[in-house]
Order: C-alpha cells, then structure tokens, then sequence
C-alpha cells in the first residue's frame, strides 16, 4: 500500500526539474493494460487508505478513474465502474462507522449512490 503523502509527485508538474506530471498521462497511454491497471490501483488506494486521507486526495484521483468511465474500450469502462463501486462500499462504511448513518444499505445501488455522495461532498 502507498503513502499519500507522495502523491503530489505523480500529479504535479515539477518545474524545477522539467518533469511532467505521471499520473495523467497514464489516462491516455496507448495500451489498454496500462489504463486498466492505473484505475484500479488508484481505486485500491482510495479504498484502502485511511478515511481521512480518502477524503483529502479524493479529488485528485477521482477525476482520473472519472475519465476512464469515457475510454475507448467498454473492458477498461467497466474497470473504472468497479472501482468507483468499491471506493463507494468503502465510503459508506465510514459513514457507519462514523455514525451517520445507522445501516448499510443492502440494495448495491444504493449503497454505491451513498458512498458517492459522501465522496463527492467531502472531496470538494
């Protein structure tokens, strides 16, 4: 698991030593594997951080796994579908957890919609 303490280094372009940020252009690499596999690290990692740094960087990742909802390949759609899935499951166990709410809702696309709220709301 990685630190979010770095992240800024894979999002940021660095002036200093003429770097070009790595994440983002990882969204428009020609081959699919790589694509596929950058959204679901990036939904591992908001999934398994700790909630307050989910929060804290969920708006830089979130757009990248956002933008793989419009690739070019339906398999690599559904990838970035699933880990918005998950990073949402994630997001409505904090809300338990925090006791803002009392149950998870059992119904899939309600407990995604609650997590996305949550995530959308706090990462703005």
């Amino acid at each position: 698991m990685a630190s979010p303490k770095g992240l800024h280094v894979l999002f940021e372009y660095d002036e200093e030593l003429d770097r070009q940020p790595v994440v983002p252009a990882l969204v428009y690499d020609t081959s699919a594997l790589v694509r596929d596999q950058l959204f679901i690290g990036l939904g591992n990692l908001l999934c398994h951080w700790p909630a307050y740094a989910r929060y804290q960087y969920g708006d830089r990742i979130l757009p990248i796994i956002l933008a793989g909802t419009f690739d070019e390949l339906p398999s690599v759609q559904e990838t970035c579908k699933t880990s918005l899935f998950k990073v949402a499951s994630s997001c409505t166990q904090d809300l338990l957890d925090a006791g803002i709410i009392t149950t998870i809702p059992e119904d899939n696309q309600e407990k995604e919609k609650t997590g996305k709220e949550c995530l959308y709301s706090r990462s703005n």
